[in-house]
């Protein structure tokens, strides 16, 4: 009997310990596992043929900002390039783009904002025929310094002979020598058709009196 019990106390003695350890095996899973959550991220701008601004400053390289931050940012290509992709976070956010700006979602982590360009297409301008520039008219002054010879100039006497001035006075219309020529010949047949007419009259005048001598001698 005596046996019996110093075995059971053994057993109870080795199950202990084994109790122990079960009843502290929960407290183990319960453990809490403590993260640090950075009050900051970073966005590496890459634009190889413009520049990036954000409120008019020029962002280049690396910027730290704060953490579920939200940024617009503007993009200005160099002249003659233009927009041909823009990735952030190495997503494709080119449809995202209004008129050169883009807005960022919350900033959860460190991310990658960068700008491929391309060239800009040249504008074709319409070929247009040349317009011959009417002839301007010459506006210049004519110098007062030096005499117009077109004038005549008074202070010098007039020597001119009145042959010399009738013989270069030629603003006799030709209608006055063609009306004289008229008259000429209208006097010329006047004359003609009288003296032929004093000539007929003067003819039979003469027969007559020669037939009235025969008529006398007849009847003598």
């Amino acid at each position: 009997m005596k046996k019996l019990t110093v075995m059971l106390l053994a057993v109870l003695l080795l199950c202990v310990p084994c109790m122990t350890a079960f009843a502290a095996a929960p407290e183990q899973k319960g453990a809490t596992i403590s993260t640090t959550v950075p009050a900051t991220h970073t966005i590496t701008f890459i634009s190889d043929g413009g520049r990036i601004e954000e409120s008019s400053n020029d962002l280049d390289g690396t910027e730290e900002f704060d953490r579920r931050s939200v940024h617009t940012f503007h993009i200005i290509p160099d002249e003659g390039k233009e927009i041909d992709k823009v990735l952030f976070g190495g997503e494709d956010v080119t449809s995202q783009i209004r008129d050169g700006y883009f807005t960022t979602p919350p900033l959860i982590a460190d991310m990658t904002f960068e700008v491929i360009y391309k060239d800009a297409a040249t504008p074709v301008e319409p070929v247009s025929e040349p317009t011959s520039e009417p002839t301007k008219p010459d506006t210049s002054k004519p110098d007062s310094s030096k005499p117009d010879s077109s004038k005549p100039d008074s202070s010098k006497p007039d020597t001119s002979t009145p042959e010399q001035s009738g013989s270069t006075d030629t603003s006799t219309p030709q209608s006055s020598d063609s009306s004289d020529t008229a008259k000429t010949g209208d006097t010329t047949m006047t004359i003609v058709f009288v003296i032929a007419t004093v000539t007929t009259v003067s003819a039979v005048f003469i027969i007559v009196l020669a037939k009235s001598r025969r008529k006398e001698k007849n009847g003598n």
